[in-house]
């Protein structure tokens, strides 16, 4: 993805940062994805970033990166609250305030309970302005999973299967390639690419014989699950085999 060196709107730069974002999905989890974009008074891009990989850099400490010093006196768009904690990486709240980032807007607050405003509040403590909620509802579709889990203990769950007009899944005799259309499947493919786990029955898994992979490969591997209360799945099944 190319930078952009002008935006023409406010809405602009934080659809760039969602943008950003989705670069990351598949490969953050379950860390939400965030995207950032830093620039001047005229919207003249100074720099970009996004959360890359789990335990990686957050989208800011990226953004600031690519910004240098340049970064002074500038905004900086965010599409997630900046975190105020110490994890596997420092606080982004504590970066900006030390690049000396003048103004902050953010899409939408971090509903995690070690979060949960406290990266705003850091901000305005040192003197910067901060702005909540520009493009909001685009920002908590990217991050659903990581919303429901915080805030809820619960996982988010997709349910996947391919049906005729008529609401069939299978022939009489259960064949059923192919319902889905390349375009489907692939979708299917980006979707495993964000999930800790696929889960199936044994007579799916005996009747359609998957991997159960994410394709092409090169993002994070879902655990695959199979509900098999007999033991019955045999030992020769492609799934079972590629695990061997």
């Amino acid at each position: 993805m190319d930078p952009i060196s002008m935006f023409s709107s406010p809405e602009d730069v934080m659809q760039r940062a969602l943008e950003l974002a989705r670069l990351g999905t598949g490969s953050v989890e379950p860390n939400p994805a965030v995207g950032s974009v830093i620039v001047d008074d005229r919207l003249h891009l100074i720099g970009e970033g996004y959360h890359q990989q789990c335990g990686g850099p957050h989208a800011e400490i990226n953004a600031l990166k690519m910004a240098g010093d340049q970064a002074r006196s500038k905004t900086i768009y965010v599409t997630l609250e900046p975190c105020c904690h110490q994890g596997k990486t420092g606080p982004c709240s504590q970066a900006l305030i030390q690049a000396g980032i003048k103004k902050v807007i953010i899409a939408m607050r971090d509903p995690a309970p070690h979060v949960d405003g406290g990266g705003i509040a850091e901000l305005k403590q040192a003197g910067i302005e901060v702005e909540v909620g520009l493009l909001e509802s685009e920002a908590l579709a990217l991050v659903r999973p990581f919303v429901k889990r915080v805030t809820q203990g619960l996982p988010w769950i997709h349910a996947k299967w391919a049906m005729t007009l008529d609401g069939k899944i299978a022939t009489r005799t259960g064949h059923s390639q192919w319902i889905s259309n390349p375009q489907s499947r692939e979708r299917v493919h980006e979707l495993r690419g964000r999930m800790d786990a696929i889960v199936v029955g044994q007579r799916t898994a005996e009747a359609d014989d998957p991997l159960l992979t994410v394709r092409p490969p090169g993002k994070r591997i879902p655990a695959r699950i199979v509900i098999d209360s007999q033991a019955r799945l045999s030992v020769q099944s492609r799934l079972v085999q590629s695990i061997a």
